[in-house]
Order: structure tokens, then sequence, then C-alpha cells
């Protein structure tokens, strides 16, 4: 019998059109996902330039599991139907008399509907073929087509998942005999998934995470991680510990439910149900009651339109009632609100620091996941209820009843708002409980109330106006359900086609942003447009789903079309009409205003504008021009308006032996008027690129100077435009807005392969080194070295502006604010300008003043500010050379502009986000105290960058970004000692890991790095921190202090880091050159481990610990292939006993730090307390350590704090 039900089904679904139907959909979606991946469309959008091949292993798993996530929610539909249709057709009275076992009937049913799926995946992988083989394929993204990559995703990854999960789903269903728990499950099943993965933030975290992470994803990351482009592009999938180990689990958990399920499953009448069930209640009737007459009262037929509206209010409290009964939107809301608080527990962390769980926090909490379910119970439901007679066999009773259709359809449209309004609310009381446990009161319930119920239901709403459509055309709500889902998903890539416009993708809209500093700014009413245009498109669609609700008995198409006709009467078709006219007349006038009234320009359009801008100008680059020496600006910004005006001076120098008769001038696309005090003609005014060129009357001759006047101002803001980048509160505006001098490369095209496409040259990310031409600028700036600076800004009388330099004078005049700032030394020509209404904490450092303007209401680090500032005036006075300003200044501007500081000459403006907020607890060991951290870093720019400025070469940020990490990491150890440099060492080396494979072009080692942030932030922090301490702090401060002696406020040429390399080479003693080599001109990496660990306890009272540990390195190539032979072709190689494959490394003479350590310290500012810590010489892999220690150890290492770059970072150290 087994082989019975397992052929029907088979033959069932092979017959059933809704198979093809899934097939095709797949199909086609991943073949359209992969010809975008492969370059298809680069013909109409931007070229995609990349290293990593496409069509790799793991970028096919990539790709088809996440295709597998819609398979997921076909296994209710497939695998759950095969068992609920037959109890919805009453065919299981039936089939339960066959005589065959649990199993036949189990058995038959799952592995049919399970084959059925699998056949359905294999589409993926036909579209992903076809797609290869377009004739308009990127060929440089592919590689040749390799079956066991296919073989692997689909043995290791697809079918095992599709078993474990179907085993579940199957299980619920068969159980309660209700398909909408299937959709809980696979839901339910994707929320344990973004649980788990919102703690792989923390590092310590990810092994247990990849063990019972559902899908194996985050098993496969475990290994996968931290692979290079190479890696990527070359290996083949891993299977191997944690990957076995994470399907063995699941297996395991889905057998066990398979067996549960045999166990449980009867051949009964009933579903399995929690409680007491009323149908199962004898009924005994009651003949002998006597017969009573009764009255019965009146009937009064009302069927006036306010009675149809009252009947279609409770006929959506009925519908409503019938959602939050359901076990989906039960299970779903309570799962949501346990998701929501513990994805809280690491939200907002920064070097596993917490941030005050302000409202805007809160609200950001449920992400775009929380989003995504409420659409996938609003899908659900609306087939649910829109179908609902049809499942109930009601229908026909509900059709004769004397009710419009408007008031049925509405009903239920009012009832999935209902829901919607419940969901949110779920956020409402996560986040005011999630605030209220931390102790923050400060609940702002207008906020929660107004983003939730005011911006985001309307989103919803819109969402719903689209479902009820779709589930009306549909006759089977699962494939309207399905087909929903794939809209929703599927129209966010529309822009890869080149559709980027929102008047064209459903629901886009212009989006918003929160601050505490101003609120949700100006972009709120292009919001809300958007959502009008939208919601008039779905009043249309919900006309066209009364037009075709289905009323009565089945009808034809022809028979459908003709009612629908009749329905279409006056009051109708003026609803429909306002509706649609509405749409494209708001439509019609964006696009206008957008395209016709403004010029717009597509990707492909921008593409080609840089090919155009370098080959037209590009032949200027090296001719010479004057330098800015002084500058003098004028500054009116508006806030009320949003508006700004701007007049400047730059008197421009020329500094070369030549004289100059052209001057190239480029500005941006506000309206720019442009004077000289000197005779000059207009040769050539170009306002695509917004780059003029003049012919001087007068040649200007070296050594002789002219004065360029300038005057920008914004066009007026409108509701549909944004001209400005003034805001109401908080505006910061940098001197990028302003003109500058001579060509700038940074209009050109920086893929070499799409440079290639275009006949243009590669295009070196930065100069080498040695480049002459390059090293006349710094790497900040290419028409000025140093210069003067004084500016006057004015705002609204209710605000403070503030500019670098120190204020001169403050005025009021005509209701505004005037402030006149000015530096009183030479600095770069990179300043900004910031205006709000500031509160201000003053403090002192000697002769310093130190100043903090705030937002009030953010005072909750104030102190810790001053208190880095203070610090790092302290070491870095100390230790490299004077702080050359009077004053240093930190202003907070709003998390909208971004999540960062920087640091301009004694101005220093620092994000809401990152700092002002921060939950710093003294008390937690594995936390790191980053509003410190980050003020440090910003004041160390104050010598790294405003003292000593790199050339525009490779390497230039090593003398910035580097050293500021480092001189701040050393601040930080002073304050706080060694233990919180392990966290936030560790950090670093993960972030340098990560980075290195998303490199787009190649890794470079760090002094040749190039601008490259993973390398000079993460790789810079760790190898100038290891370096002092191998060489001494002393000895290394005293070469930076030598160096920055040498090259503070030089003049071009400008330092590069050959020379400061030089100048750490000097410092570093012979046995340890090795490092130089190591850490800044190669890319090294070690492998180090600690093996077998044990500790006897002595006669003597003391501890004899034994350790081996294995320690090997190996260089890396530009595209992260390993290398273990010297330039002589020596390699060590070490085979564990019992391991297939031998350890291989560079040869070593390396010195290594051995760690031992106890959790009993007397330092409440450590966590652990070191017995021993030595730097051992090492020459061979495996090696044995014998050390005596006098207290009882608990943990060693090997290279235990994670200074050097290791790949495995979690394998240092061993507990005892």
């Amino acid at each position: 019998m087994f082989s019975t039900i397992f052929n029907f089904e088979f033959k069932r679904w092979l017959k059933n059109p809704t198979f093809y139907i899934f097939i095709f959909l797949f199909f086609l979606m991943s073949g359209f996902f992969a010809a975008v991946s492969f370059g298809v469309f680069d013909s109409i959008t931007a070229s995609r330039g990349t290293n990593t091949m496409a069509n790799s292993p793991l970028a096919l798993s990539e790709f088809i599991n996440g295709m597998n996530y819609f398979i997921y929610f076909l296994l209710p539909i497939v695998i759950g139907s095969s068992v609920y249709r037959d109890f919805r057709y009453n065919m299981h009275t039936i089939l339960f008399s066959y005589p065959f076992t649990k199993w036949d009937y189990i058995g038959g049913k799952f592995l049919s509907s399970l084959l059925i799926v699998v056949i359905i995946t294999l589409s993926i992988m036909a579209g992903i073929t076809v797609a290869s083989v377009l004739p308009w394929v990127n060929q440089d993204v592919l590689l040749p087509f390799n079956i066991l990559a296919y073989v692997q995703i689909y043995l290791i990854y697809v079918i095992p998942n599709l078993f474990f999960f179907g085993v579940i789903i199957f299980a619920l269903v068969t159980i309660t005999r209700n398909i909408s728990v299937g959709f809980i499950g696979v839901i339910m099943l994707i929320l344990i998934t973004v649980i788990l993965g919102s703690f792989t933030r923390e590092i310590d975290n990810r092994y247990m995470v990849a063990l019972f992470e559902p899908f194996g994803e985050e098993a496969l990351s475990y290994y996968t991680k931290y692979w290079t482009v190479a890696e990527q592009n070359n290996n083949l999938l891993p299977f191997k510990e944690v990957i076995i180990y994470n399907r063995l689990i699941w297996l395991g958990i889905s057998t066990l439910v398979l067996g549960l399920l045999y166990y449980f499953f009867s051949f009964t009448q009933t579903a399995l149900t929690f409680g007491k069930s009323k149908k199962n209640d004898r009924v005994i009737k009651n003949n002998f009651g006597g017969i009573t007459a009764i009255q019965l009262p009146t009937v009064k037929y009302n069927y006036s339109g306010w009675q149809n509206f009252k009947t279609m209010w409770s006929l959506s409290n009925f519908d409503f009632k019938f959602i939050v009964k359901n076990y989906a939107f039960l299970i779903i809301a309570s799962v949501g609100l346990l998701v929501l608080l513990l994805i809280s527990m690491t939200a907002g962390q920064v070097f596993g620091t917490k941030t005050y769980p302000v409202t805007w926090q809160m609200l950001m909490l449920p992400g775009t996941f929380f989003s995504f379910f409420i659409n996938i119970l609003t899908f659900l439901f609306a087939g649910m209820l829109i179908h609902r007679g049809d499942t109930s066999r009601m229908s026909q009773l509900i059709d004769v009843t004397a009710i419009p259709n408007w008031a049925l359809l509405c009903s239920k449209f009012i009832a999935l708002i209902k829901m919607q309004i419940v969901l949110l609310l779920i956020i409402v009381i996560a986040g005011v409980s999630i605030q209220a446990y931390h102790g923050f009161y400060d609940f702002e319930l207008g906020h929660y109330f107004f983003e939730l119920y005011a911006l985001k239901l309307i989103n919803f709403v819109i969402w719903a106006f689209l479902a009820i459509f779709i589930q009306t055309i549909f006759k089977n709500y699962l494939l309207g359900f399905f087909v929903l889902l794939i809209l929703s998903i599927g129209i966010q890539f529309l822009p890869l086609l080149g559709v980027d416009q929102s008047i064209y993708i459903f629901n886009s809209d212009s989006g918003y942003n929160y601050s505490d500093m101003n609120g949700y700014g100006n972009g709120i009413s292009l919001y809300f447009v958007y959502k009008i245009y939208w919601s008039l498109l779905g009043i249309s669609l919900f006309c066209l789903a009364l037009l075709f609700w289905k009323r009565g008995i089945p009808m034809s198409a022809k028979e459908t079309f003709a009612n629908a006709k009749k329905r279409f009467n006056a009051s109708f078709a003026t609803l429909f009409a306002i509706s649609l006219i509405g749409f494209f007349g708001i439509g019609g006038y964006i696009y206008y205003v957008n395209n016709i009234q403004n010029e717009r320009f597509t990707d492909k359009e921008y593409e080609q504008q840089a090919v155009d801008w370098e080959k037209k100008y590009k032949k200027f680059e090296n001719y010479n021009q004057p330098r800015i020496t002084d500058i003098k600006v004028n500054l009116d910004i508006f806030p009320s308006t949003r508006d700004f005006k701007a007049k400047g001076s730059y008197w421009l120098k020329n500094k070369t032996e030549k004289s100059i008769d052209t001057l190239f001038i480029n500005y941006n696309d506000y309206p720019t008027v442009l004077k000289f005090d000197a005779e000059t003609a207009l040769v050539s005014e170009d306002t695509l690129y917004n780059f003029n060129i003049y012919k001087l009357k007068t040649s200007l001759q070296p050594g002789d100077s002219i004065r360029m006047n300038w005057e920008i101002s914004n066009k007026p803001n409108t509701i549909l435009r944004d001209n400005s980048p003034v805001l109401a509160n908080g505006t910061f505006i940098n001197n990028g807005y302003f003109p500058s001098i001579g060509y700038s490369e940074s209009g050109e095209l920086s893929d070499n392969k799409t440079r290639e496409k275009y006949g243009l040259k590669p295009k070196p990310r930065m100069a080498k080194t040695d480049d002459a031409n390059a090293r006349k600028n710094t790497y900040i700036s290419s028409d000025a070295d140093w210069v003067s600076f004084e500016t006057t800004v004015s705002t609204s009388d209710d605000q403070i502006a503030i500019a670098p330099g120190y204020l001169e004078k403050e005025w009021t005049e005509n209701g505004r604010k005037y402030f006149h700032y000015k530096m009183d030394r030479p600095m770069l020509n990179f300043y900004a300008y910031q205006s709000a209404r500031y509160e201000v904490r003053k403090d002192k450092w000697k002769d310093v003043a130190i100043e903090i303007y705030y937002h009030k209401g953010h005072e909750y680090n104030l102190d810790r500010m001053v208190k880095a500032v203070k610090k790092s005036l302290d070491y870095y006075t100390a230790n490299f050379s004077p702080y050359q300003h009077r004053q240093a200044r930190i202003i907070e501007f709003p998390r909208t502009g971004g999540g960062f500081a920087q640091a301009f000459a004694n101005t220093i403006p620092f994000s809401e986000g990152i700092g002002f907020i921060a939950a710093v607890d003294d008390e937690d060991k594995e936390a790191v105290d980053y509003p410190f951290s980050v003020t440090s870093h910003e004041m160390a720019h104050q010598w790294w960058a405003h003292q000593v400025i790199g050339a525009n070469v490779q390497g230039a940020t090593l003398m910035s970004e580097s050293l500021s990490e480092y001189s701040s990491l050393k601040v930080l150890e002073k304050e706080y000692g060694k233990s919180q440099m392990r966290m936030f060492l560790k950090d670093a080396l993960d972030n340098y890991l990560m980075g290195r494979t998303f490199e787009s072009e190649r890794e470079q080692p760090l002094m040749f790095n190039e601008n490259q942030q993973y390398i000079h932030y993460n790789k810079g922090s760790l190898v100038l921190y290891a370096l002092s301490d191998y060489i001494g702090e002393k000895n290394m401060n005293n070469a930076l202090q030598k160096y920055i002696q040498k090259v503070a406020y030089q003049e071009a040429p400008y330092t590069n880091s050959i020379e400061f390399v030089s100048y750490m080479n000097e410092a570093t003693p012979d046995s340890l050159k090795y490092l130089i080599n190591d850490m800044f001109k190669t890319i090294t990496l070690y492998d180090n481990s600690a093996k077998n660990v044990t500790s006897k306890k002595l006669a003597n009272g003391k501890y004899e610990v034994t350790i081996e540990a294995n320690i090997s390195k190996y260089r890396s190539d530009e595209k992260g292939e390993r290398i273990f032979a010297d330039k002589f072709g020596k390699t060590l190689t070490y085979k564990p006993r019992g391991e297939k494959e031998a350890i291989e490394s560079l040869p070593l003479q390396d010195y290594i730090e051995i760690g031992i350590f106890s959790n009993k310290s007397d330092d409440k500012n450590a966590k652990e307390k070191v017995l021993y810590l030595e730097k051992r010489k090492i020459n061979k892999i495996n090696n044995k350590f014998v050390i005596i220690v006098d207290e009882k150890p608990t943990e060693v290492g090997v290279d235990p704090y994670n200074k050097l770059i290791d790949t495995d970072s979690n394998d240092n150290r061993k507990k005892l």
C-alpha cells in the first residue's frame, strides 16, 4: 500500500497545473536573479566589477540557499496539503477504512510530496544554467560549469533542509489538520535563524550558533567567513566538524519529530487539540419538555447605507476575532515579541558596550524582518478571509445574504488593518518593556505611535490593498499567497533592471529617518506624497477586486466579465476614476518634476558621463594650477527655510616655477557665481560636469597670487525636491560644497573591468609611493597645502553656529546670530560648519579650552568625553609633540548625517548615534568604553593628519588612521589596563579578516594600502600596537616623536609610508627586524593554536603547566592565495598524529607570546590575573612548553591578546 499511496500522490501532482506553475516561477526567478548576477543587464544598468566569481561554489550556495527561502513557503502548500486535502474534502473517512499501516499512509504522503518539492528546486539549478549561457553574460565573472558544486549544495544543504523542515511542517499539518499551522512552522524556523543570527555579533558565540542554526548557513559561514577572494573562487564547500554536527543535530530533531508523529498519529476523525473540545461532547435530546408558545418579534428590514456600514463593521469584528484566535497569529505575535526582546540584548552594541534604549533605537529593533512577517500574515489572512466561505462550506449561505459586495469585502480589509494595528502594538509593548527593564523611563509614547501608526501603518495598508486584489483573482489562496510573496520580494530587485524611480516600484517611497536632534527632518512630506500616490492605486485595485469578487455559483470567464460589467455602475465608476486619475496625476507630476523640470540620469548614463569626463578633461590633469593659500567665507544658514548662501574668497598662489595662463574650476550643482580680481576670459563652461576653464589675460607668474571670489546658494526647496544640505536643527556642511581648483580624478570610473569595456586604461586606486606628481598633494586636498582660514557664519537666533578657528566676535543682527571665527595658524583645506540648538559643556586642560556642544538630553557621556580629551592631551603631548591649538571642541550632529566622528582643525563633529547615548558599564570587563576611545582617536588626528599629513600615494592613511588608532589604544590602555585590549584587538582582527573577503581589487600590505579601511583601521591598529609591545612603548614613541619633528607641517613633497617605516625599522632591534617585513611590507598571517594543556600541583605549592601549541605562518598574495615557502623555497611541515593533512608554515624564527592566567584578580579593572606572560622564540610548528607558576591557573594562551594577525583567534586560548 505504501507504493500505491506514493504513486497516487506523485502522479496527482504531475497532473496538477500548479506543479508546473511553481516550476516555471522558480525557473524564471532563479534565471532572472542569476542573469543579474552574471552581468546580463550591464548594458542597461551600471556595470558590475568584482573579483569574486558569480558561479563559484560558495556564490552558488548562497544563491540557491537564498532561493530556498521561497521553497520553504511551498512546504505547507505541497507537503502539508498532501494530508490536509484528505481532511478538507472529508476523504479521510474513506481512506482510513482501507487496510494500510500508519507508515504506508505517512510515508507515502510525505515522501511523494517531498520528491515533488525536490523536483521544483531543480528548476533553480536549471534557471542558473540557462542564465549562464545567455549571449549577454559577462564572462569575466563566470567559472566553467562545475557539476560537483551543485551536487555538494543539494546533498549537504538543499535536500537535507527540505527533509528536516518538510518533516516538521508535515507533522504540524497532520496533527492539527490546519494548513496555516504549517506556515507558522516555516516562519518559526526563520525566526529561530534571526534570533540565533543576532548572537553572532559576539565572536565567541559563533560556534554554538553554527551548531544549532536550522538552515546550516551559520555552520558554513563558520568556515568560510574569512575566505579570501581566491579561496571563494577556487574552493569547494567545506564539509567537516561543525557542518557535520549541524546536519546531524537537525537530522536527529527531524527524525524525532517523525517518530513522534508516527507514535501519536491515529486513524481518527478528530485533530489533536489542546484543552476540552466541545465537538466531542455528547448531546442529549430532551423530548419530554412541554411545548411553549412564543411571540416572534416583527422583523423590520433596513437596507440603508448606514446599516450596511454597521454590518460591515460588525463583520470586520467577526473576521478580526477569527484572525486573533488563529494559531498563526497567536504564535507569530508571541514569538515576534520574544524575538524583539532577544534582539534587544545585543542591539546597538559597539565593542560590547550597549546604548541607552532611547525610543528611536527601540523602533529600529524590528528592522525589516518584523515588517516582512506582518506582510506574510497580511497575505495569508487576506486569502483565508476571502476564501473562508469556501473552506468552511458556508459560501452559498453567505452569498445569498442581503449584504452588498462592498460591505463584505471591506469588512475583510478592515479586519486586516485591525490585525496590522495589533501587530504594531507589539512593537510598542516590546519597546516600552525593554526601556523599563533597563530603568529608562523616557518612553516618548507620542514618538512610538506617530512612527508606527502614522508612518508604518500606511505602508502595510497599501500591501493589504494588493493582497485583497490578488487573493480575489486567484481561486487557490495558497497560490495567491505565494504570488504575493514573490511580488513583495521581487519588486525590490527592479532597480537591477534599470527601473529605479519610485513611481514605478510598488509601494516604494523616499524613506524617512529619525534623530533626536532633527526629528524626522524634511523628508517626511515627500514620504506622505508617495504613500498617498500608492494608496490611490490601492483603492483602484480594491475597486477591481470588487468587480471580480466571486459571489454565487462558479462562473466561466465570460460570465465573470459580464458580471463585472453589471457591477460597474456610476458610483463605482466615480470612485474608480477619481482614484485612478489621482494616481496618474500625482505620478505624472512627480515624473515631470524629476525628469523634465530637473535633469535626471540613470546609473548607466552616469557611468557614460564618467567615461566622457575622463576622455574630455583627463588631458588637463597635470597642468600647473595655482594653490589655495588663504580662505575667507561668509556663510548664511537659514534653518527655518533650510536654505544657505555662501560667499567666499580664495587667494590662489602660483607655487610652480612656470607661469600659469589657464585656470580649471570645479564646482557643484548649486547655482554658482565665479569672479577673479584679474582679467579673465571664460573659455569653456560645462554645466553638465560643472567645470569651467578660464584664460588669464596676464599669465600668473611664479610666486604671484590672484583672488577668486565665489557665491553659492541653493535652489528653493520643494516637497518633491530637496535642494539644500541645511537641516532645521543640526546642519553639517563641509567645504566639499565649495569650488575647487584643477581636474578631479574622483569623477573617473574606478573599476578596471568596467574601464576596459569603454577602452580606458587601468586605473590604480592610488599612485605608487615614489610618484613625484602625486607627492605634490596631500591625500586630503589636491588644490591646497596649508591655508589661513577666516569665516563668518550666521544662523537663526536660537542656534549656535560653529566652524574651525577661534571665536573672534559674536553678535545678533536682524533676528539672526553671527559668529566670526579665525584660525591663528595654517591648517589643511578641510573644514566644516555646524548649526543647531546646542547646550555647551566647558572645561579646561592647562590653557586649552575644552567645549562640548550637545543636544539637550544627551548628557550621558559628557564627562567621559572631557576625560578622554584630557587624557589624550596628556599622552600625545608627552610622547609626540605639543598640541597646536588653544581649544578642543566636540560638536554633536544628527545620526541621519552618518554614524561617525571626524576631526577638523581643533573641531570634532561627533554623531549622536555613536557616543552620546552609549550606556557604558564600568563593571563590565568585556565592554570597551567607546565614547572614550572614539574621542581619543579623533583627538589623535590633531597630530596624525593635522600635523603630519601623507602624500596622495599608497600608504598615506597609515600615517593618519592607523597611527590615530594606535594612539587611542595607548590612551585606552593607560586608562583601563591591558585587559580591555583583547576585546578591542580581537574585534579589529575580526573586521580585518572580514574586510579581506570583500576586497574588490587587490589586498595590499599595510604600508602600501590604498585607503582600504579594513587595512588602515583594523590591521593598522593591530600592527602598530603589536610593534610597540615587541620593541617597547618608549622606543616606539621616541621614533614617532622623531618622525613628527621631521615632517610636521611640511610642504610638498609630502611624506610617505616608506619614510615612516624607516623610522620604525631604525627603532627595531635586529632580532625583531622580521616584524617590519611581516607587518608592513608583506601580507603575513599566523595560524596559532593551543592544543593540549595540563596542570599539576607541585609539592612546594606551585603549579607545573604543560602546553602543546602549533604555530605556523604564511604569506598571502593580493588575491588571498596562501604562500608557505620563503624566497629560497623553504617550507616547514608537521603532520599531527591521526590527521590526514600536514600543517605547513614559512620558516620560523619568531617570538610568540605565551600566557598563563587565573580568573582571580586583585585588580578591579582586570577580569583575569596574569600568572605568566613571556615571548618565546619559535623555530618549529609543534611546540611544547613547561612553565612553573605560583598560583592555580585556569586558562593558557598562545598569543593570548591577539596581537598577531591570526586566521582563527578562537583557538588561541584553552581552559584548564
